[in-house]
């Protein structure tokens, strides 16, 4: 019996949270010990300061595990934090020089492993994927929130 979509869907997102190296932060630059919960924290954050609860709605995290990633990324000193001077109640995040260079890193190393997997497949793949992982995002969105 031919796999369904919803069979093709699944074993996708398996594939590709498994072979990014999601479970296993010596894979996403390795030697930086980077987790990918502080990947996605550096490259948000190489766009600009933000307050902690920004940047827990972009990664869709709870304030409890926010206050723990900014608190490792600081000791690792990637970040500094401090009071928001417009409202001090709120804790502002910004990347410190070696914070600006391990996003930069990341973001080269993923660049780099796109552009092979990209060029491993057919132009007609090429386009399918163009058009298909956006419409499957936006459909994701529509379910489960822009803040998700």
């Amino acid at each position: 019996m031919p796999a369904g979509p919803h069979d093709v869907l699944e074993l996708a997102m398996d594939g590709l949270f498994r072979r990014r190296g999601v479970l296993d932060p010596s894979r996403v630059v390795p030697g930086l010990g980077a987790s990918l919960s502080e990947s996605l924290a550096l490259g948000y954050l190489a766009t600009g300061a933000c307050v902690q609860h920004e940047l827990g709605s972009y990664l869709g995290l709870e304030k409890s595990t926010v206050s723990r990633l900014v608190a490792g990324m600081t000791e690792k000193g990637w970040v500094e934090r401090g009071r928001d001077p417009d409202n001090r109640r709120f804790q502002k995040v910004v990347l410190t020089g070696p914070g600006r260079l391990a996003a930069a890193q990341i973001a080269e190393a993923m660049r780099q492993r796109h552009e092979r997997w990209l060029a491993a497949l057919t132009p007609e793949e090429q386009q399918a994927l163009a058009i298909g992982l956006p419409a499957l995002v936006r459909a994701m969105t529509a379910e489960l929130g822009a803040d998700e």
